[in-house]
């Protein structure tokens, strides 16, 4: 039998290997649209230039001056040095995940079932994380914020929790499903402490730019989001919800072969609007409708929102790419703990375990090698492979969910 100390030890050499490989898989010349992107923005904004400037919707900054304000510290270095540092920096917090959640008594680092959830959940997210780490994206950090926001709301450390999810908000938007959540839940208190940095942290970078230019980043921000082109959306490689329904509504009604997606001329329809609005709300109120009657819930519970709020994180976004499922790495976590750990009812655990499953060979087959021929594959790239893949996830995360809250409490014993 394997003794604590080597099971650590194990865990050790396998997150080197990971990290080994991670950083071996960063390239300069592979490398565009992204830390590119971020590199070139935080030049401008150092010279007080034009940071927000449209090319198409690709290889646009779409991030907060306050962003392009911390990725200063990263262009005194020449562009591939900074390129090393920003891909360590993304795999040290990467690990440091794990250390909140070891924080959280959710994993050990002694026992073999933990080895075996780290070693599964790399092997059902690292395609997604070599990804982001190849592009230099921004997806890891985003995760580390929302597990800080994560670990100090249940800590309830309330202003700690909405300081982390501020600076997430300062990354993407998405993460406003956690403000939403706690407003559910009650949490006014952070809710209102959230608003409150975030409104702080859209005024700090005043400070060198001065107001004046600030207020203009941020009028060209929201214009850039504003105007970002209907092709975006239709794009084979966005496994959002909302192209998935750009798809269905215009896309496969128009005369053009699969990757000709920027030739269409057609914008969004209302109908589109309306089907994400209203899949969006109906994924959201079936896991979360419960917090609306329940004030105080199972800690298991708890953390399986948690879960899922990463999930509509990445099926919410309008422009979720493959780097984006990234943000599984929590929900796949507490999957595979649960079916570890948790003694589910046989017909839940079953239901859960196909589900992960399937999950896992959806992205293996989202490979030209498995289709006997070219056609066959690109055939296949209008299923959007990648966004069943969270699809799946949620409704792993809703089994086990309501397996927990069917599960009858031990009824005490009265003495007679």
């Amino acid at each position: 039998m394997v003794t604590k100390k080597y099971v650590t030890y194990i865990i050790i050499a396998f997150a080197t290997i990971i990290a080994i490989g991670l950083i071996g898989s960063v390239s300069p010349q592979r490398t565009s649209g992204d830390f590119d992107v971020y590199y070139s923005a935080s030049h401008n904004y150092l010279a007080k230039s034009p940071i927000y400037i449209p090319h198409g919707g690709i290889e646009e900054f779409k991030y907060l001056p306050l962003f392009a304000l911390f990725f200063l510290s990263l262009t005194i270095f020449g562009k591939i040095p900074a390129l090393y540092l920003w891909s360590i920096l993304n795999i040290l917090l990467l690990y440091f995940m794990f250390y909140f959640l070891y924080k959280l008594k959710q994993i050990s680092f002694d026992s073999f079932k933990d080895f075996l959830i780290i070693f599964f959940l790399f092997a059902v997210t690292g395609r997604y994380i070599f990804a982001n780490i190849k592009i230099g994206q921004v997806n890891i950090i985003l995760c580390f914020f929302l597990v800080l926001t994560m670990y100090f709301e249940i800590n309830k450390k309330y202003l700690w929790a909405a300081l982390a999810l501020a600076l997430s908000l300062m990354i993407k938007l998405s993460p406003s499903l956690f403000l939403g959540y706690f407003i559910m839940r009650r949490r006014f208190k952070l809710a209102g402490y959230t608003i409150l940095l975030t409104l702080a942290f859209l005024l700090l970078p005043a400070i060198y730019s001065g107001f004046g230019l600030n207020l203009k980043y941020l009028q060209e921000w929201a214009g850039l989001l504003k105007s970002s082109p209907a092709v975006l959306f239709y794009s084979v490689k966005n496994y959002s919800l909302l192209a998935f329904w750009s798809w269905l509504f215009v896309v496969r009604h128009e005369p053009y072969f699969i990757l000709d997606y920027h030739l269409i001329t057609k914008g969004l329809t209302p109908g589109v609007y309306y089907a994400w609005a209203v899949s969006c709300f109906t994924l959201f109120s079936l896991f979360f409708y419960d917090n609306l009657f329940k004030k105080d819930k199972k800690q298991e519970i708890v953390y399986l929102d948690y879960a899922c709020l990463f999930v509509c994180a990445v099926l919410f976004n309008p422009l979720s790419y493959l780097n984006t499922l990234t943000l599984l790495i929590i929900p796949y976590f507490f999957i595979l703990r649960y079916l570890f750990y948790l003694k589910l009812p046989k017909i839940w655990a079953k239901a859960a375990i196909v589900l992960v499953v399937i999950s896992f060979i959806l992205p293996m087959v989202y490979n030209k090698f498995f289709f006997s021929d070219i056609k066959q594959f690109y055939d296949s790239l209008i299923f959007r492979l990648p966004m069943l893949t969270a699809i799946l996830v949620y409704l792993c995360l809703l089994c086990i969910k309501l397996s927990l809250q069917l599960k009858r409490e031990p009824v005490p014993h009265r003495p007679i």
